[in-house]
C-alpha cells in the first residue's frame, strides 16, 4: 500500500492528467456536493485557497471569504461579515437603516462617503485597487505603499518586490524588504510576505484586512489614528475636554445649549440652567430675570424685566392698546362715554 504522501501525489496526478477526478477533490467548492474548504481557507473561483495566500483587499475593506467589502456600507456584510440587511434597507455606517445617514450618498443599498470610499470612490462604482485609498474622490497608494508596474505594494512584503519595484524571491518570502526561506517568529505568511497581524494595517488580524486611511492597526483591530489630545469615541476622534457630544467621556453628551469646559457640561456665559435647559435670563419671555419668572402673552423680556410688547403699554389692568381701548383710550383709565368708541386715542361717534 503507498505511503499517505504518495497517495495524495498519485490524487493530484490523476486530476491533472484528467483521469478520474471528480469534483468532490477537497481542492474543488462552490458546488451544492462539494464539501466545505478546509479551515484557514475560502472558495475562490471554485478552489480552495489558503486565506495566507489571499492577496490584500483595498484600505478599509474586510475579507469575507473571497470577496473584499466594506462592512461600513454593504449590505449583505453590514457591520460584520454575513450580516445581511433586510429587503428595502441599507446599509449605514455598519447599521441596516431604511435611509442613508446625513452627508453620504446612496449607491444601490450602500450609504458612501464618495471622497473617501474605496468601493465607490468619486462616483458609484468606481473602485479602488488592492491597497489603494480614496482621497477626495481620487485613488491613490497610500504610504508608505509604492507604486510598483501601476499598482500599490508593500516593498517590505511582496514577494515580487521586495525592497525595491521588481525585485522578486521566487519561491522564498520577503520580510522586512528582505528575501527569506521562512517567516520570523511572531509574524505570519499573507500571500509571499511576511508580516505581523497584530500591527500592520494592511493585514490586520487576518490577512487581506486592510484598515482605513486615517487608521492604525493595534492588537489586531483597526482603530483611528487620533491626534494627541483626542481618543476614539463611536468611530471619530474627540476631545473629552471640550467635545459636547463625549463631555468627560465617550457618549457623555451635554443638554440643548450647553457646552462642554474642561470636561464638564456648563451653560454658555452670560446663560443659566432653567429646567435642563440653557436660556438668557434677560430675554427668555418664560423665564425672565429668574428661573420661572414667565411673562404674560402680551409681554416681552426686555434687560430681565417684563414689558408691554409694542404698542401696549401698561395700565393697571395690563398691557392695553391706547389707540383702540375704549377704558384707556389715549391715556390710561380714560374711559369713553356710553356710545362712544376709542378709535385713534380719541373718544368718536362709532
Amino acid at each position: 500500500m503507498p505511503s499517505l504522501p504518495r497517495l495524495l501525489l498519485l490524487v493530484v496526478m490523476t486530476c491533472v492528467t484528467g483521469l478520474g477526478c471528480t469534483r468532490t477533490t477537497p481542492s474543488f467548492c462552490g458546488q451544492p456536493d462539494d464539501p466545505p474548504c478546509p479551515e484557514d481557507s475560502v472558495c475562490v473561483e471554485a478552489r480552495c485557497v489558503a486565506r495566507e495566500q489571499l492577496p490584500a483587499c483595498a484600505l478599509g475593506q474586510t475579507r469575507c471569504e473571497a470577496a473584499c467589502v466594506d462592512t461600513h456600507s454593504d449590505a449583505f456584510h453590514c457591520g460584520a461579515c454575513g450580516t445581511a440587511c433586510a429587503e428595502g434597507q441599507v446599509c449605514s455606517q455598519g447599521r441596516c437603516t431604511d435611509a442613508c445617514a446625513a452627508g453620504l450618498t446612496q449607491c444601490e443599498r450602500a450609504c458612501v462617503a464618495l471622497e473617501s470610499s474605496t468601493a465607490s470612490c468619486g462616483t458609484c462604482g468606481t473602485a479602488c485597487g488592492s491597497r489603494e485609498s480614496c482621497d477626495a474622490g481620487t485613488c491613490a497608494c497610500e504610504p508608505p505603499l509604492a507604486e510598483c508596474d501601476g499598482a500599490c505594494t508593500d516593498l517590505g512584503s511582496d514577494g515580487n518586490n521586495c525592497g525595491t519595484c521588481g525585485n522578486g524571491c521566487g519561491s522564498r518570502l520577503c520580510q522586512d524588504g528582505e528575501c527569506v526561506n521562512a517567516c520570523a517568529t511572531g509574524l505570519r505568511r499573507c500571500g509571499q510576505g511576511c508580516v505581523d497581524v497584530q500591527s500592520d494595517p494592511f493585514h490586520c488580524g487576518t490577512c487581506g484586512t486592510g484598515c482605513g486611511s486615517g487608521e492604525v492597526c493595534v492588537g489586531g483591530h483597526c482603530r483611528l489614528d487620533c491626534p494627541v489630545g483626542s481618543v476614539e469615541c463611536d468611530g471619530t476622534c474627540a476631545n473629552l475636554t471640550s467635545d459636547a457630544r463625549h463631555c468627560g467621556a465617550c457618549g457623555r453628551a451635554c443638554g440643548p445649549g450647553q457646552v462642554c469646559t474642561r470636561g464638564a457640561c456648563a451653560c454658555p456665559s452670560g446663560q443659566a440652567e432653567c429646567d435642563g435647559q440653557c436660556v438668557d435670563l434677560r430675554t427668555s419671555t418664560q423665564h425672565c430675570g429668574a428661573c420661572g419668572r414667565a411673562c404674560t402673552p402680551d409681554e416681552t423680556c426686555t434687560n430681565s424685566r417684563c414689558q408691554c410688547a409694542a404698542p401696549l403699554v401698561l395700565c393697571a389692568v395690563g398691557c392695553v392698546d391706547l389707540s383702540s381701548d375704549p377704558r384707556n383710550c389715549g391715556t390710561c383709565e380714560r374711559v369713553c362715554a356710553t356710545g362712544l368708541v376709542c378709535s385713534n386715542g380719541l373718544c368718536a361717534l362709532p
